[in-house]
């Protein structure tokens, strides 16, 4: 009897929303029945299951998929106080309260960090919104708080879904540029490793010493290295590695123990700028404003194109794949 009065209940409530609702229902060559079959003019069709006797999660998740398979959702309700399935499958708990019956969980609302418990509400209320989309089957990705029992699947407002899709997107957001910048400042210490090791080498070379003196009279320099000196607090002078490679032409400055500070007027080339300015993440000082301009966009471009190579050494199959 309790079964049958709460399948009349289903029934009820799904009109009230505006469906068309059959008792016992079965589906092509009997492999399915629902107790209530909930259906719209234009084809919608959910099964409002009561699941009174006892049932394994396994069980009813395959009921569940058979149903799915011929394009019918179906949604359980029961009213023990232990049930195993619950949110195993789009499930909810009813308990008797006065004269009606009332859905008390799992239903939550998103909070910012947390799924918390949502009030209770009758069960025509409950199965109103579910019909109409008010309330959604939903798996949380955020830890759920002040619940009876976690669960698989909860029913929640379609704002909290999307509440917590943008919470999660922003953190996937932090944490990948979180990585860049570890990645960038490994990079940054590579390429700084690298210029002393350049300068270190030099310095073993008179020839070299002469080749700084020269490009210690460049147009603009002395300028450079004040600005340089004043931005790191030390005093400053042409590189004997000058005419290095990784300079792109442009002047190293360096401190007196030899460490790369910054570059003077690095020249774009006819490809983009080399991947050392960009990973060494020092300041390059110019000349001119317009030597400065041209420079820039032969690195933003340069920056562009490595972005592409490593989404494509990302996107690669592995060898064994």
């Amino acid at each position: 009897m309790a079964h049958h009065l709460l399948k009349l209940e289903f029934a009820q409530a799904a009109r009230a929303a505006g469906w068309m609702a059959e008792l016992e229902v079965s589906g092509p060559d009997g492999r399915w029945r629902a107790d209530v079959l909930a259906s719209t003019a234009n084809s919608r069709r959910v099964a409002l299951e009561a699941q009174l006797a006892s049932i394994t999660a396994a069980e009813i998740r395959a009921r569940t998929q058979r149903m799915g398979a011929d394009g019918v959702r179906a949604y359980w309700f029961s009213d023990r106080n232990r049930i195993p399935w619950l949110g195993a499958v789009p499930s909810v708990r009813l308990t008797r309260q006065g004269e009606g019956l009332v859905a008390v969980e799992p239903m939550a609302r998103f909070t910012g960090a947390y799924w918390d418990p949502e009030p209770s509400m009758p069960l025509s209320e409950f199965v109103g919104r579910v019909l109409t989309s008010r309330f959604v089957s939903h798996a949380p990705r955020t830890p759920q708080r002040h619940v009876v029992r976690p669960v698989t699947l909860l029913w929640a407002y379609p704002k909290c879904v999307l509440a917590e899709a943008r919470k999660l997107g922003d953190e996937e957001k932090q944490q990948r540029a979180a990585q860049e910048e570890q990645e960038r400042a490994e990079w940054r210490g590579y390429a700084r490793q690298e210029a002393a090791l350049a300068e270190s080498a030099a310095r073993s070379d008179p020839d070299r010493a002469a080749l700084a003196r020269h490009s210690a009279r460049l147009p603009g320099i002395e300028r450079a290295i004040a600005q340089a000196a004043a931005m790191f607090l030390t005093r400053m002078s042409v590189g004997w590695s000058v005419g290095d490679s990784r300079y792109s032409s442009g002047v190293p400055l360096v401190n007196d123990r030899g460490a790369l500070l910054a570059v003077f007027d690095p020249l774009p080339l006819a490809g983009p700028c080399p991947d050392f300015l960009l990973d060494v993440g020092l300041p390059m000082l110019f000349p001119t404003e317009e030597r400065r301009e041209r420079f820039e966009e032969h690195r933003a471009a340069g920056e562009r194109l490595r972005r592409l190579r490593q989404q494509d050494i990302a996107a690669a199959p592995a060898d064994d794949e």
